[in-house]
């Protein structure tokens, strides 16, 4: 003989009940969860922490500012004083590339038998080569100069070939 299962009718819950399996709302749902705003207990220290925070960075970044435009004036005065004392051209050149280098400059040379790039190069001598075709570097008389972001501060002096 079978069990016979009766239906019971199902009841309608009144609006806002809650049955016993029902889950909890989330906490950042809750109306007794602390609230994360800027008027919230909470969050005030942690905003007076960063402020604290940004306002040490600011005066450390000062400090190493001030510092490096004290280094820079120094090499700076040191090239003056070499140029009016008529120090040697290579001296001098010496002193400058020490400045550049000294603000995150990095320095670069031209090959040998290299083309000419204008954008990276400036011809201040052609010579005559045998076998060497025309306009192909022969010899780097002086260096350039990019910066950090590699923008070209100065263009490598070439000596090129006339053909």
């Amino acid at each position: 003989m079978r069990k016979q299962v009766v239906k019971q009718p199902v009841k309608k819950r009144r609006k806002g009940a809650t049955s016993r399996t029902a889950k909890a709302p989330p906490v950042h749902a809750r109306a007794d969860a602390p609230e994360h705003h800027a008027s919230s207990p909470v969050a005030r220290p942690v905003e007076t922490m960063l402020d604290a925070a940004v306002e040490s960075l600011r005066r450390l970044l000062g400090e190493l500012i001030e510092q490096r435009l004290e280094a820079v004036a120094r090499q700076a005065a040191e090239v003056h004083r070499e140029v009016a004392a008529g120090a040697d051209r290579a001296r001098v050149l010496e002193l400058v590339d020490d400045l550049l280098e000294g603000l995150g400059t990095s320095r670069f040379t031209a090959q040998p038998l290299d083309a000419v790039d204008p954008l990276i190069h400036v011809v201040v001598e052609e010579r005559r080569a045998d076998g060497v075709p025309s306009g192909v570097i022969l010899e780097a008389v002086r260096p350039g100069f990019r910066s950090g972001r590699g923008l070209v501060l100065a263009r490598a002096a070439v000596a090129v070939s006339g053909g």
